[in-house]
């Protein structure tokens, strides 16, 4: 699996680490050939995912509401996923503490 993250700090804290490597495990049990491209932003992460064939889009977004549900993290799918054969997702980052 093909990963580009952009606009990232040069160390990144543990919850993330974690997270990102619990994303592409579940990812790649799915499709290992797609390809990830991550963009975080002040507000949110914003995930593109191009899966190596249509086939498996449909099983990329079922483990990936499986997964964020188990972790309680809410997703936003974006709205052109049939007609673009792009899954892109957003995770809003909780700046309050």
């Amino acid at each position: 699996m093909e990963v580009n993250r952009k606009y990232f700090p040069a160390v990144m804290q543990d919850n993330e680490d974690i997270y990102f490597a619990s994303l592409m495990g579940i990812i790649e049990s799915v499709d290992e050939l797609s390809s990830l491209e991550v963009t975080r932003t002040p507000q949110a992460y914003l995930f593109r995912l191009v899966p190596s064939l249509p086939k498996y889009t449909n099983m990329l977004i079922q483990e990936l509401t499986k997964f964020h549900n188990l972790i309680s993290v809410r997703l936003d799918f974006g709205k052109s996923i049939k007609s673009s054969a792009t899954i892109t997702f957003q995770i809003p980052i909780n700046t309050s503490i």
